[in-house]
């Protein structure tokens, strides 16, 4: 499925001010979210993220069951007595009734149980009917920023916001694949949350760089450096014996 996506890396400055990763978007202003969204206030999806959710069970029901399922209902009715019949188109679409009606019972309480929260040191995401599941993502731990709309949401306006972090990704036949750890979904001003959370993140400072500096310093990695090239030396020394 063909989606139009808006990539951006962030860049942190250490305590000399050397850039920790590549800026594509410089925003440095402060800035001020307009809309349903609201600074250090929890906020709700766009009521039309149930409509789009809707869309989509309508649109798997009529391409991946319907499409074949009818045509089979229609040559079992045909074929077979009358009682049969029904028997047989009973246990074909009974799957599927059960399916849609599940759904359309899930789509509105899992609308309702996603919140959003942009703090002023972290952003907070929330969401789960059943199992609940809580992600607090720290300013200074984010590394990049997705911006996602698929030819459907962009029907409803809807965007989605995938924010990353170092260290947080999913490993693969391939390598490592990049995964979000927090994602604003179902909102209709993803822009300004992208550059909201843009500027927050420039302003802090990166955990990673700072917990590295201070735990490695330069005259200690220096001297253990120096002891290992001398046990080289030793092992070549004693080899030439």
């Amino acid at each position: 499925m063909l989606r139009q996506t808006s990539n951006t890396s962030v860049e942190h400055s250490n305590r000399d001010g050397h850039p920790y990763l590549h800026n594509t978007c410089p925003f440095s202003r402060d800035f001020d979210l307009k809309g349903s969204a609201s600074v250090n206030q929890t906020f709700h999806p766009d009521p039309d993220l149930k409509k789009l959710y809707y869309a989509y069970l309508g649109i798997g029901a009529v391409v991946l069951y319907l499409s074949w399922a009818l045509p089979v209902g229609v040559i079992v009715y045909s074929t077979m007595r009358r009682g049969d019949a029904i028997a047989a188109l009973l246990l074909l679409f009974l799957p599927f009734i059960v399916f849609v009606s599940f759904t359309t019972f899930w789509i509105p309480r899992f609308y309702s149980s996603i919140s959003y929260l942009l703090g002023d040191s972290d952003i907070v995401v929330e969401r789960g009917v059943w199992w609940k599941r809580k992600s607090i993502v720290p300013y200074n731990r984010v590394t990049n920023i997705d911006v996602v709309q698929g030819p459907l949401s962009r029907q409803f306006a809807l965007g989605k916001v995938s924010i990353q972090t170092a260290g947080f990704s999913s490993g693969g036949s391939g390598g490592t694949a990049r995964v979000a750890e927090a994602v604003v979904l179902g909102v209709k001003n993803f822009e300004e949350v992208k550059e909201f959370i843009l500027a927050k993140v420039k302003r802090a400072r990166p955990v990673a760089v700072e917990a590295e500096a201070e735990s490695l310093p330069v005259g200690d990695v220096d001297g253990k450096i120096l002891e290992e090239l001398k046990r080289v030396r030793e092992i070549l020394e004693a080899r030439r014996v």
